[in-house]
């Protein structure tokens, strides 16, 4: 399943982070073997790709699982029990609590104090190791670059196994434009039954950034405009006709919704810096032929009423 939304957070704002933000995510539930694993990370590879984005980096990580993780957190404990004075107030409340997070921490101090700390992959039970090493092979038989990161960890319990990141050095600190993992106890632990799961989430405010730094993003195309100004009802059936060919072809048009004035609609067609004006009164009708200005330099022309829309994108294709 995916999804498209807005969320919000807690913590402060920093660069390519904000309170309110939009997110895409992908989850894949019921499965369990790392074939979903590296299914899931190539298609949010293959999601970048499609768009464009160069020098991204991924990064892989297994975090264990609830059998051999309890032993790793405890090695962490006793190796940053000795430095709690480097780390950030918020590192400090987490020793306890969840210390893989301070592997993750952007702080100076907290950095300097993770040199050398254990490698989760050390302590992986058997079920876990042979797990991670088959997502490796997968990816490496699809071709998939990446980097295994023993600083990439997920905090929360219910995580378990395969964590990754799609990053863009570039973006600085917050460089993740992709984020995801194995999360087989949630489900669980909310109440429902043992279902495995794994996902990822793109924030798109910071997909945002990346391509705008990569002039990936188009620049808005001008959309041509046509005002049809038109005088009594048989004149607005003529007009609503040219006006849903003209729709139907991706031009703008507009037609008075207030009942103004033949010359109140034309002033309006100034305006709203419309490239054509379709001009249909009682001489129109009359003749069966709109009359056509072309609001850059004043020409004018009658198009019979069965030709205006071909002959409006045929102007609008030449200029």
């Amino acid at each position: 399943m995916f999804y498209i939304g807005s969320m919000f957070r807690y913590d402060r704002p920093q660069a390519g982070r904000y309170r309110e933000f939009h997110q895409f995510g992908l989850e894949v539930l019921g499965a369990s073997s790392p074939l979903a694993d590296a299914e899931v990370i190539a298609m949010a590879c293959e999601i970048f790709h499609k768009l464009g984005l160069k020098d991204l980096d991924l990064h892989i990580n297994s975090i264990g699982d609830k059998n051999c993780r309890p032993a790793y957190r405890q090695k962490l404990i006793d190796f940053f029990m000795p430095k709690v004075d480097q780390l950030c107030d918020d590192c400090k409340e987490r020793l306890l609590k969840n210390p893989l997070r301070i592997l993750d921490c952007k702080e100076e101090g907290c950095k300097a104090a993770s040199v050398g700390a254990p490698v989760i992959t050390d302590y992986l039970c058997e079920d876990c190791n042979t797990k991670f090493e088959a997502v490796k092979k997968y990816l490496t038989a699809l071709g998939i670059d990446y980097t295994v990161d023993p600083k990439l960890v997920r905090g929360l319990d219910y995580y378990t196994n395969t964590a990754f990141e799609i990053q863009y050095p570039p973006l600085g600190a917050q460089s993740a434009v992709c984020g995801g993992g194995r999360y087989d106890g949630l489900v669980e632990e909310m109440g429902g039954p043992s279902i495995p799961g794994i996902g990822f989430a793109i924030g798109l405010e910071r997909l945002l950034l990346a391509l705008e730094m990569q002039n990936l993003i188009p620049a808005p195309q001008s959309a041509h405009k046509v005002y049809i100004a038109s005088l009594g009802q048989d004149a607005v059936i003529e007009g609503i006709k040219i006006q849903h060919l003209l729709r139907s072809e991706g031009v703008i048009a507009e037609m008075d919704l207030q009942d103004k004035s033949l010359k109140g609609q034309m002033k309006q067609a100034g305006k709203s810096k419309a490239d054509f004006a379709i001009i249909i009164g009682s001489n129109e009708l009359e003749e069966k032929a709109a009359t056509v200005k072309n609001m850059n330099n004043g020409e004018q022309k009658q198009v019979p009423f069965d030709n205006v829309a071909e002959y409006i994108l045929s102007a609008l294709k030449n200029n």
